[in-house]
């Protein structure tokens, strides 16, 4: 029995030693699910293939999804933590993203599985900020560096349509074959042969201008810093200056069949008829007052991206990001 006691203290030294050379601990309980939006998250883009499917992109490479017009979300996987800047889609199938560090990505299945493609790059700066698709599979990526990249292959391959230069593209815009580039210090291009090549037009401002939008191949909007807004009916060949209804930076302007719509930083929203002579300023809400990047209509009313994803109808936002 003495024997037995003073073997104890060695039987369980013996065990412990066993137990941390030979038996691995198991986890226990069920892994955290990733939220689909946290803190901090913004959205820059936002695609509407259809009635009822939704896609925004944004900050460290997130893509969302909804099949419900946002009442529910999911989150898509992406191979990169880059930010994207902007997203638009062919079908709700078919879809095309882009951002920072010269990044596009492509999908075919919904968003079920995003691929990053290969494109030229600048020795300028890489950065996308607006991605637009026409039929046919036609699409166009602008950014830093002067990058102006078309694909005429549902984003699978890329081609440069404009020489390098350091000023960055800010929007691209089409009807039909005639095309308008927008971008910094005023600069203005326009292309009658779907973007091969591009002829400088004289810009009446020095302002950075944000985005454009045409109603028809003679009406169009630019928008942009302070406030900016201007208009052509001459199909971009000549631009005025509208008197400023707000210092806010404007960030996108849509056409939305029946009246034009701006949006920008601080929540604020610009609207006028289809002349575009006479604006009006207005807070996407009283409640809050977040910046916009992007203004897409739908049906009655229009989304926004940026600070965070909202829908306005009728005067009245619902913050769709919770």
């Amino acid at each position: 029995m003495k024997f037995l006691i003073s073997m104890v203290p060695l039987m369980v030294v013996g065990g412990l030693l066993y137990a941390g050379l030979f038996i691995r601990p198991e986890p226990a309980g069920s892994s955290v699910e990733k939220p689909i939006f946290e803190r901090g998250d913004s959205f820059y883009g936002i695609a509407l293939p259809s009635a009822e499917a939704f896609w925004a992109a944004g900050s460290g490479g997130k893509i969302v999804h909804s099949t419900d017009q946002g009442k529910s979300w999911e989150l898509q996987p992406t191979p990169v933590n880059d930010t994207l800047q902007d997203i638009e889609a062919w079908d709700s199938e078919r879809a095309v993203a882009a951002g920072n560090d010269g990044v596009v990505l492509t999908t075919k299945d919904g968003g079920r599985s995003w691929h990053q493609v290969e494109v030229p790059r600048s020795d300028i700066a890489n950065k996308f900020v607006r991605v637009r698709t026409m039929p046919g599979g036609v699409a166009w990526v602008v950014g830093a560096g002067g990058m102006a990249l078309r694909s005429n292959d549902f984003g699978m391959t890329w081609e440069s349509t404009a020489e390098q230069e350091d000023i960055s593209w800010n929007d691209i815009f089409f009807v039909g074959r005639r095309g308008w580039l927008v971008g910094e210090f005023g600069n203005l291009r326009v292309s009658d042969d779907g973007g091969s090549s591009w002829q400088v037009v004289d810009s009446p401002v020095e302002d950075s201008l944000m985005a454009i939008a045409f109603r028809d191949s003679r009406h169009g909007v630019a928008v942009g810093m302070s406030g900016l807004v201007m208009t052509t009916s001459d199909g971009g060949k000549q631009w005025t200056v509208r008197a400023p209804v707000t210092a806010e930076h404007l960030f996108d302007v849509t056409w939305n069949g029946a009246r034009w719509i701006a949006a920008g930083g601080d929540g604020v929203v610009l609207t006028a008829g289809a002349g575009a002579r006479e604006w009006k300023a207005a807070r996407s809400s009283q409640q809050t007052r977040r910046w916009y990047t992007e203004v897409t209509h739908h049906k009655d009313g229009y989304y926004l991206a940026g600070a965070t994803l909202a829908w306005v109808e009728n005067g009245a936002l619902k913050i769709l990001s919770h």
